[in-house]
């Protein structure tokens, strides 16, 4: 092979290394241009990894003796590691003294020649290696210049692979982060809503990241839709001037399974510049089972599951609320007479299981169901309304539930008789407030107590309290 002057060795590998997309095949070339230039046996590239690492890529070598594939910084001696970040080129041969020769068997080389690859921040990218296994590697100075030349060259060429290596890994470990937050992502045009993100999570129930990206976000989320959804709160991440305004943060239940999601909306600028809208979602499913749980325990009676005094009022003051000019209501007051008994003589597991039976039976009655409410011990109120109730049918829905009374109840320790005394309150006329109207069938229902029970007595027949 024609021996090159140090001028054209410059300019050959120059035009082989600039402006060049970064091809491994170029810089295994480059390095056999430079094994042969220089007489060095083996040639070393090294790439440092996300973990400190020195792994090795391309290579030139003589024969594949002992190699050293990887290693880390700091198992150099110290003073050497601190000479690579000075000086430009390092050179070692074993026979100088231990520390050099320290390096030399660390590479399982005679004699070195290293070049460290840093960026502007002096942290180190890698390190190139020039080696000989059998000789001393001696250069003039010329020489000496001319491989500092052509290794910054190739250095520079390298740390674009280096740089595009670290993007990809951040990528990758971005990704990695969103994927595995626990929350779904995904990021649509502002104005024209196609999808421009999403993370791994949330395109799994719906068939993974192919099926949304190329598509507007209604069109993965709700099928068939021919427009942006009426809930969608674009309108709220900014103001009247186009600028952006804080989170906006609302619940939203999937159709097609019935989770539950703490949704994050935001405007903000995608790496294009163009506005974008993130929106990412917390699954709550839990969340609102826990939530419904404890509504549930705070408004429903444990024993008999029927909705308590707090939901009575609650609804009562609703129904007011709603009612028209020509609606009545009734409020229906229920207490039994003998419970007592029942808990003396079979004990309280027996009254229990007669509330159970009680509310069941209350609950089967047509006018009855879902206006049925337990308002404590054996008191049991109902709220009934419309504008075709009148007081006849109240009259004979009590007579009906007084009937059943005249039969037994029959229990696991044995059959047991009572009756029920029933106070009325009617709306408008003996109220136009929930707990007045309570109040009013309360007093009406122990009027009927007072006279011996298993009766009906309504608002408008009770008897001024005596003077």
């Amino acid at each position: 092979m024609e021996c090159m002057t140090d001028d054209s060795l410059i300019l050959t590998i120059a035009e082989k290394l600039i402006d060049k997309e970064v091809d491994s095949k170029a810089i295994t070339k480059v390095l056999e241009i430079i094994s042969n230039h220089f007489s060095f046996n083996f040639c070393f590239i090294y790439e440092k990894d996300q973990f400190n690492q020195f792994n090795l890529m391309e290579r030139k070598v003589s024969d594949e003796k002992d190699l050293r594939y990887s290693f880390l910084l700091e198992e150099l001696p110290e003073e050497y590691q601190n000479k690579l970040m000075i000086e430009p080129m390092v050179y070692c041969d074993k026979n100088n003294n231990l520390i050099e020769k320290e390096i030399c068997d660390f590479f399982h080389m005679d004699s070195l020649v290293l070049y460290l690859m840093a960026d502007d921040a002096k942290q180190s990218l890698g390190l190139l290696v020039f080696a000989s296994d059998n000789k001393k590697i001696e250069m003039k100075q010329e020489s000496s210049k001319t491989l500092q030349i052509v290794t910054s060259l190739l250095s520079k060429y390298i740390s674009r692979r280096m740089y595009e290596n670290r993007v990809s890994f951040s990528i990758i470990s971005l990704e990695s982060i969103l994927d595995n937050t626990g929350i779904d992502i995904y990021v649509n045009d502002f104005h024209n809503h196609d999808i421009l993100y999403v993370n791994k999570s949330m395109a799994a129930p719906y068939g993974g990241r192919e099926e949304f990206m190329g598509h507007k976000c209604w069109e993965v989320l709700f099928p068939g839709q021919n427009g942006p959804c009426e809930f969608c709160p674009q309108k709220k991440l900014v103001d009247e001037n186009g600028l952006i305004n804080k989170v906006y943060t609302w619940d939203y239940q999937r159709a097609f399974d019935g989770s539950w999601f703490r949704v994050f909306s935001a405007a903000f600028r995608w790496i294009d510049g163009r506005l974008a809208h993130v929106v990412s979602s917390a699954d709550i499913t839990d969340n609102k089972k826990y939530e419904a749980m404890i509504n549930h325990m705070a408004n429903y009676d444990a024993l008999t599951d029927l909705p308590n005094r707090r939901m009575l009022v609650d609804e009562c003051k609703n129904r007011i609320n709603k009612a028209t000019e020509t609606e009545r209501g009734y409020i229906l007051f229920f207490d039994i007479d003998g419970f007592k008994a029942i808990n003396d003589n079979y004990g309280h597991e027996s009254g229990d299981e007669f509330l159970i039976q009680l509310a069941k039976f209350f609950s089967e009655i047509p006018m009855l169901k879902d206006a049925i409410y337990r308002n404590g011990g054996d008191e049991f109120v109902a709220i009934i309304g419309g504008e075709e109730i009148s007081k006849v049918n109240i009259h004979n829905l009590a007579r009906f539930i007084q009937q059943r009374f005249t039969k037994p109840w029959k229990l696991k320790k044995g059959e047991v008789y009572c009756s029920t005394s029933i106070g009325v309150a009617c709306y408008p006329e003996d109220g136009r407030d929930a707990e007045i109207l309570i109040h009013k069938a309360d007093q009406a229902m122990y009027q009927v107590k007072k006279q011996g029970g298993g009766d009906v007595c309504f608002g408008y027949e009770l008897k001024p309290p005596k003077k």
